[in-house]
């Protein structure tokens, strides 16, 4: 078994912050930035709605991987513990690997590149891409490597822990509780002077 995220459905409320956490993720931007850009990137996880049913989905992380054996460049490749390695660079954009992934969660997105911020502005902007690429939930492993992670981005930006990991051992990792935030006391009202005799 390799690790991959189990969905509880029941607790989620298709509010779509896994979405905009893996698109921040992915592209190397906040939270805010992603939001202004969801409808041009892609996510690596889909949000679905149906009748009486909210739920996400995302790569299994099958074993066999069926979008690795059908990868004519090899871009697409399955390690000895069940791991799929994506090289972006042989990436032809042929699709078969959308063809042939059974649950319908390999989308193509735009190999993008930024341009320095323009002035005024603090996120670089992105612009249109030369070519596009296979894109699937990859568990977050560069993230959680560069971030000290030990949770995926849609993990940690769910609001109700509809989302959990299954480790290769099959022991479960939770997302920890959301943090209270503080509330601030206000300062009580001084109090009067004492009359003077």
């Amino acid at each position: 078994m390799i690790e991959h995220i189990r969905v509880t459905p029941d607790k989620c409320r298709a509010c779509r912050r896994c979405e905009v956490a893996c698109i921040a993720a992915h592209h190397n931007m906040s939270f805010k930035e992603a939001m202004k850009h969801r409808d041009v990137l892609v996510a690596r996880v889909q949000v679905v709605k149906a009748e009486g049913l909210k739920t996400t989905v995302r790569c299994h992380q099958c074993q066999p991987a069926p979008c690795c054996n059908v990868c004519p460049t090899g871009a697409l490749q399955q390690e000895e513990d069940g791991r799929i390695r994506f090289s972006e660079e042989l990436c032809i954009a042929c699709k078969m690997c959308i063809s042939a992934c059974p649950y319908g969660t390999i989308s193509l997105d735009a190999a993008a590149h930024e341009l320095p911020a323009a002035e005024g502005e603090e996120a670089p902007a992105l612009v249109a891409p030369g070519r596009q690429v296979a894109v699937r939930c990859d568990m977050c492993h560069a993230w959680r490597m560069e971030n000290g992670k030990k949770i995926t981005a849609c993990m940690e930006a769910c609001p109700v822990r509809a989302l959990s990991m299954v480790q290769p051992d099959g022991s479960i990792v939770e997302p920890p509780l959301p943090e209270k935030k503080a509330v601030e006391k206000k300062d009580a009202p001084a109090a009067a002077p004492a009359p003077q005799a």
